[in-house]
């Protein structure tokens, strides 16, 4: 009754990160997905079976939708100036994953995870990074659940990047026409305090 997808996220193309900064690499689809997140998921560091899906109970569609990164929702950065010295953070979205549990009748619950990582620009410093993440749930392009969640992580003195994980869990998908699609977004970003010094 379960499946998962996770996949690379679709970083931003900035090559001040990737020349200058740690942890900046190419996107890629991968079927194995991050430990991390599947460990939080499924309480496995492998994901289960893909034919543990939900299925219709008519006639055994399956009905686990992909997740999808909105369009410009893929990561979000802050500039103190106009070029690219003047980067102060970016927040991106790295994997994706879901799992879907049927209640019957077609009907099945959701849950989202995400993982993403914070990484400092020239102009920034160290402090706690956030953003909101939207979940949002679609049939037949109507909008039958919808979430918002701040996400983020402290960045201290030293480093120049964090991850965070997020899980949304507990949405319910009643049956019905029409394809389901999900889709995470980033967007109001902003620095909430500054990080704590190590004592």
């Amino acid at each position: 009754m379960i499946d998962q997808t996770l996949r690379q996220g679709r970083w931003l193309a900035l090559p001040l990160l990737c020349l200058g900064l740690a942890g900046c690499g190419s996107g890629s689809s991968s079927s194995a997905g991050n430990t991390a997140l599947n460990v939080i998921m499924f309480q496995s560091a492998t994901p289960p079976p893909a034919d543990q899906l939900p299925k219709d109970d008519e006639d055994g569609t399956l009905v686990c939708p992909d997740v999808i990164i909105a369009d410009g929702g893929a990561a979000i950065r802050a500039q103190s100036g106009q070029d690219s010295s003047g980067l102060r953070y970016q927040i991106s979205i790295a994997n994706v994953a879901r799992q879907c549990t049927a209640t019957g009748n077609g009907a099945f619950a959701l849950k989202v995870g995400v993982e993403g990582r914070v990484l400092l620009g020239p102009a920034g410093s160290p402090g706690n990074y956030g953003a909101t993440l939207t979940t949002t749930v679609t049939r037949a392009n109507k909008v039958i659940g919808k979430r918002s969640a701040r996400v983020g992580a402290a960045i201290p003195s030293g480093q120049s990047g964090a991850d965070f994980t997020h899980i949304e869990d507990g949405i319910l998908v009643p049956a019905g026409q029409g394809d389901v699609e999900i889709f995470v977004s980033l967007g109001g970003g902003g620095p909430a305090a500054p990080a704590r010094r190590r004592r």
